[in-house]
Parts: structure tokens; C-alpha cells; sequence
């Protein structure tokens, strides 16, 4: 379980874990060795780093806008009972409380220039954390278009007209109202999150690479590339998932789920080209996805087991194998994976079938879309195969057999519960620090994720800091930076307009779907007369604003960045540190850099350890606010007495 200092998991558990997970092996001493041996040789094989980080964790999370959660950094109204602290020096966000207002009179928070459907004037409102019903909110309308639309040209007055949820309930059985739209956090909500921006390093000016909702998001993060769409089932090429790129192929644009999955149950696709995860494997790095829910709830050895043909191989891949057949409630249907919590989990939420006040719902804790790995082939888990041990964690690349994928490893492909593992081991002593990979990429449960309408800043933070506390736990922190950031911006207002950095035309499109793309009129999304990248139409970017931080002994301390990046600037970072390639057709290729957030310029990162409370995203023991000198004297004081103070 999580508790308040982070990750915890017994000796005896880990060791089972290093041992095997998905087989066993022998837990002798020379097995140990030897696995420590051959990761090191390749380590050692992959080369240099151009910068002193040698592992990125990215901890992707959902749906939030930079408004919606930093508007009004770093002042908190500090009201209900809480007190976010000044900032250690002057900082300056573009934010909702010092940007001119319509017509340049007072702020967007007093004087906004969006209007409701009768054309009055709507301002922002902050969400108040002693209110569960402005915890546990509505999802917004985050479609490709109606962002397009919501945006006016850069105007950015339409959000309440266009994106804004005035349908259906919370999970708190509110009305959804349309005005929730432009509301706010602070830093008495968001806390963890503000305390790592009061210490390491914050975005003001990232973007989603592209409009549109999770998966184009996700599909950005790990490509940049959107095009490119192979396999379409159950009429993902014509009900709005994908859209015509104007060279004979398709883009994607909508929530079509992972074609290679036996999670996936309802319209699907596969993309062609690569992604991150092959060029790290291509260059002999570790690397691996680990999501919430991702171990199946039904193994797929036990799903085919009693065929009454041979037992099927798991290089036979068949969409949809197993809908309908292994779920029972409260999960939806999954397919293979059907672990489900409670919505409002932190706030007391019970979930279940049992209608009653503390239940607001529930959700499943792997959701396919979120997966961006599992749209191609080569990098794909499509069975969910658990690693072979957690020594094998970020190393497991499938096997090919004359050019076709067998589908007979985790192949970079894991749950959350194996990171953790991982980093107990580490801990532990029973694998050495290189066995932490060089890229990993963390996706929370469902109701961890932040998305709201199933999650809340809450539960996500519970997720984000107890994940950052174990890292800070192991001896590879010194050379660790964790990215956190955000998929898309759920269609919550934000102010910011990047201005349109690759174009789309999808005009000609003809029903359905029809054109896609309406920032500056039916069917178009910037200027005609520019090329888009690749030629291919459909990735109209970047979107909204969204929030991006570095927490790193690495990161500039209480550091504001202002560079132009999006979601592809995490790839860009990768390949330089890494020595890497450019993806074709991405938008790596046009992408800002992050190292505004880092401070590389000392021999040694000079920003202490941050350990944050789960609960309340306080420092915990004012460890957060120690100096580098006293930092230094605890660590040499608590090496002596263990492993967990190492850094």
C-alpha cells in the first residue's frame, strides 16, 4: 500500500518479485550477479549521455489545462483552513491574474472575454478543496475540432459555447454547468503539485502537440507523429476517430483505442512508423510503459486455455478475442483487464455495485486509449505478458520471426506494480541501480489519472508524489529527472495561444467524417499556403497550453521557463541526451527544448530532495527546505544507518 512516505514493499516481497515475476527462476546469488552483469555490459553499450541525467521517468497524467491548475501560481487564496507558502523569490506565470482582461480592462479572472450561450459574461472561479463537489467536477467536451472552434481564431473566447459540459452529472451527482469550464485550482488543492514548482521547475508555455483528446496526446508523447494510421476496425475510419491526410492515409484525431490489445473492445487502430520506444531499443537502451491495470485481470494463458485446437500462440493476434467474456461489475468490459477503484478514492469513495452517499462510482484502472505503445506493432503487448523478473524489466524486446512480430515478451510493456517492484529491488540491494531503465514512462489507475468526470486532483496527487518519493529513495535520484506532464487539456480553459505551428486542411474532406479543422474557418487550422509535416494533414498543432514541470537535483530551482515546447520536446530531449535520431514526420523535428528547465551548468545537481506527504502535498518534516550543505550531512549521516537515504 501507499503510505505517507512513499512506496514500501517488504524484503521478502521484493526478492520474490527480482526472482521472477512471470516465471520462475532460481533465486541463487549467481543468478543475481550475473543479471547485474549483463546489464551493466549493456548499459555500457548504449554510450555516453550528452547531459549528467541518465534516467527520465515521465509521469504522464490527464486532462488539465495550465489555468486549471497554475492560473494564479504562485498565489493561493489560502482560505478553508489552507496555506500554500510565498515563493522563495519573485516568480511570474502568464497566468489568469496578470493578464489584461477584455479590452485591457482589470484581469482574465474579473473580466474575461468569454460569454455564455445568451452572450453574458462568464469569469473564472476558483474550486474550493472543502467543497467535494468542486473536487469531484465534470469532464469537458476535448475534441480535435471543438478545441478549434473554442479557440476563435486565438481569440480564446468560446469555450462556453463550445467544449463546456452542461449535460449529464458529476460523480457527485451534480448538474454538470457549462461555467465549470473556466474554473481553477491553487496551490490549497493542487498542492504537491505547487510545492514541486516552488522548488524545481515549471512550464508556462507547453502545449499539446496537436488538438484533440487522450490518444492523439499519448501518441504525440511517445512519436510526435499522429499520421500515419495502419488497421481501422468497428468504423474507426469513418466515425470521427480518423481523419483523410490528403496523401492516401489517415490521421488520428479522436479516442480510437490500441488495435494490437486484448484490452481494446470497441473502434480500433494501428499506427505505422516509430515511436521513442524504438529508437531506444534500436540504440541498445532500457525503456519501458508502465501503467496502472495493465496486469490482466485474466491471464491470456488462461483465457485460451482448453481450446479445442492446440493452445494458441501468442503470435496469433485476434482484435476483440475476448469482449464480453470476462468482465463482471462493477468493471466495464475490458476484454482481459477489469481491475477497477473507487472514483474518490481519497476523498472516501466507496465504488462498487452498492448505491450509497460516499459512492461516486468507479473506474477501471487500465484504459487501452491511454496506451500509446499498443497502437504499433514493434512495440506492442498484446497478450500483457508480465516480464519474465523484474531483472528483465525494461530489456524484454519481442522476438521477430521473418519480419512478424511473436508477441512472446512483456516487451517494454508493464504495469505499475513492476516499476515498483523495480525500484524496491534496487532499494533493497538485490539489483544493482542500472537496472533502473534509462526512459521510463508512468501512467496512474483511472482514478489516479487526474481526468476529471472519474478522477480528481486528490487521488492524483496521491499517485504522482508517492511515485516521485520512492525515486527519491533510490541511489539513482543524482542522475534522475522526472518529467511531469499532461495529455490534453480536457477542453478547460486556458488564455494562451501558441499561434499555429503546423497547419492542417481538411476541407475537401467529405462525409464522414466531413472536415475536422475549424480555427480560421470550415476545414482549416492555420495558413494553406504552408506544407504540413510529412504532407499530411490532420495534425493541426500545437493545442492548449498544459502544465509541464522537471523535478530533478538537475532542475533550476524555482525556476519559471518560458521556451516554446509541446509534448514532442520530451522525445527531442531523449534523442539528444541519448545521441538518438529524429523521428520521421514528427514534430520533434520542430520542437522546443526542455533544457531551460535543468541547470547543468555545476558538477554536481545543486537542488535538494523534496519528500511530499501523499495526503496533503506538504513537505513532510521540512525535508523539502533543507540547504544542499545540510542535505549533504543528513545523506552521510543516514547512509550509515541504510539504503533509503541514498541520493
Amino acid at each position: 500500500m501507499r503510505g505517507e512516505r512513499g512506496l514500501r514493499w517488504s524484503a521478502a516481497a521484493v526478492l520474490a518479485a527480482v526472482c521472477g515475476v512471470g516465471a520462475t527462476i532460481a533465486a541463487t546469488g549467481a543468478d543475481h550477479a550475473s543479471a547485474a552483469a549483463g546489464r551493466t555490459s549493456a548499459a555500457q553499450a548504449a554510450g555516453s549521455t550528452a547531459t549528467p541525467i541518465k534516467h527520465v521517468v515521465v509521469i504522464f497524467q490527464e486532462n488539465v489545462s495550465f489555468d486549471h491548475y497554475f492560473g494564479t501560481y504562485p498565489s493561493a487564496t489560502n482560505t478553508s483552513g489552507e496555506r500554500f507558502p510565498a515563493p522563495r523569490s519573485a516568480v511570474t506565470v502568464n497566468g489568469l491574474a496578470n493578464t489584461p482582461g477584455l479590452n485591457g480592462s482589470g484581469t482574465l479572472l474579473t473580466n474575461n472575454p468569454n460569454t455564455d450561450a445568451n452572450g453574458k459574461q462568464v469569469n473564472p472561479r476558483r474550486l474550493d478543496p472543502s467543497n467535494i463537489n468542486d473536487v469531484l467536477t465534470c469532464d469537458q467536451n476535448h475534441d480535435y475540432a471543438n478545441e478549434q472552434k473554442a479557440f476563435d481564431g486565438g481569440k480564446m473566447d468560446k469555450f462556453l459555447t463550445t467544449v463546456a459540459n452542461a449535460s449529464g452529472k458529476s460523480a457527485t451527482g451534480q448538474p454538470c454547468q457549462a461555467s465549470d469550464v473556466l474554473n481553477y485550482y491553487d496551490g490549497n488543492t493542487v498542492t504537491g503539485l505547487w510545492h514541486y514548482a516552488r522548488q524545481f521547475a515549471l512550464s508556462d508555455n507547453s502545449f499539446g502537440t496537436t488538438f484533440g483528446p487522450s490518444s492523439p496526446g499519448a501518441i504525440n508523447l511517445a512519436s510526435g507523429n499522429t499520421g500515419g494510421v495502419g488497421i481501422t476496425i468497428n468504423k474507426a475510419d469513418t466515425n470521427g476517430d480518423t481523419v483523410p491526410d490528403g496523401k492516401g492515409g489517415r490521421s488520428l484525431i479522436s479516442d480510437a483505442q490500441p488495435y494490437y490489445d486484448d484490452c481494446s473492445t470497441r473502434d480500433a487502430v494501428s499506427l505505422t512508423g516509430r515511436n521513442i520506444g524504438d529508437e531506444l531499443t534500436s540504440a541498445g537502451l532500457s525503456w519501458g510503459w508502465f501503467q496502472g491495470g495493465f496486469r490482466p485481470t485474466t491471464s491470456f494463458a488462461a483465457a485460451t486455455a482448453g481450446q479445442a485446437t492446440t493452445t494458441q500462440p501468442t503470435s496469433a493476434f485476434t482484435p476483440d478475442e475476448f469482449k464480453g467474456k470476462f468482465a463482471t461489475a462493477p468493471a466495464s468490459d475490458q476484454g482481459l483487464c477489469n481491475a477497477v477503484h473507487p472514483t474518490g478514492a481519497a476523498l472516501g469513495g466507496i465504488g462498487g455495485t452498492r448505491p450509497g452517499p460516499n459512492n461516486y462510482g468507479n473506474k477501471d484502472d487500465y484504459i487501452a486509449h491511454h496506451e500509446p505503445f499498443q497502437y504499433y506493432a514493434s512495440t506492442a503487448n498484446p497478450h500483457h505478458l508480465p516480464p519474465a523478473s523484474v531483472a528483465a524489466i525494461g530489456t524484454d524486446t519481442q522476438t521477430m520471426s521473418g519480419g512478424t512480430p511473436q508477441f512472446d515478451t512483456a516487451n517494454h510493456q508493464y504495469d505499475t506494480s513492476d516499476f515498483n517492484a523495480l525500484l524496491g529491488a534496487i532499494n533493497h540491494g538485490y539489483l544493482s541501480p542500472d537496472h533502473l531503465p534509462a526512459v521510463s514512462f508512468l501512467k496512474a489507475p483511472g482514478y489516479q489519472d487526474g481526468h476529471a468526470g472519474y478522477s480528481n486532483p486528490l487521488d492524483e496527487q496521491r499517485f504522482v508524489t508517492s511515485e516521485i518519493n520512492a525515486l527519491e529513495h533510490t541511489p539513482d535520484w543524482s542522475s534522475t529527472a522526472v518529467v511531469i506532464a499532461y495529455d490534453d487539456s480536457d477542453g478547460f480553459y486556458d488564455h494562451a495561444f501558441s499561434g499555429v505551428h503546423n497547419p492542417s486542411n481538411t476541407s475537401a474532406v467529405p462525409n464522414p467524417p466531413g472536415p475536422q479543422d475549424f480555427l480560421n474557418g470550415l476545414g482549416i487550422c492555420g495558413a494553406t499556403s504552408v506544407a504540413p509535416l510529412a504532407g499530411q494533414n490532420g495534425r493541426c498543432g500545437y493545442g492548449p497550453r498544459q502544465p509541464l514541470l522537471v523535478i530533478s537535483p538537475w532542475a533550476r530551482q524555482g525556476h519559471i521557463d518560458h521556451t516554446l515546447t509541446d509534448l514532442s520536446s520530451v522525445d527531442k530531449f531523449v534523442e539528444d541526451n541519448w545521441h538518438l535520431q529524429r523521428i520521421s514526420g514528427s514534430f520533434d523535428a520542430i520542437a522546443g527544448s526542455l533544457n531551460g528547465l535543468f541547470s547543468f551548468g555545476q558538477p554536481h545537481g545543486n537542488n535538494a530532495k523534496l519528500f511530499l506527504d501523499p495526503t496533503t502535498g506538504r513537505p513532510t518534516s521540512g525535508r523539502g527546505h533543507e540547504t544542499r550543505r545540510h542535505h549533504r550531512g543528513a545523506h552521510r549521516r543516514g547512509a550509515r544507518r541504510g539504503r533509503g537515504s541514498h541520493t
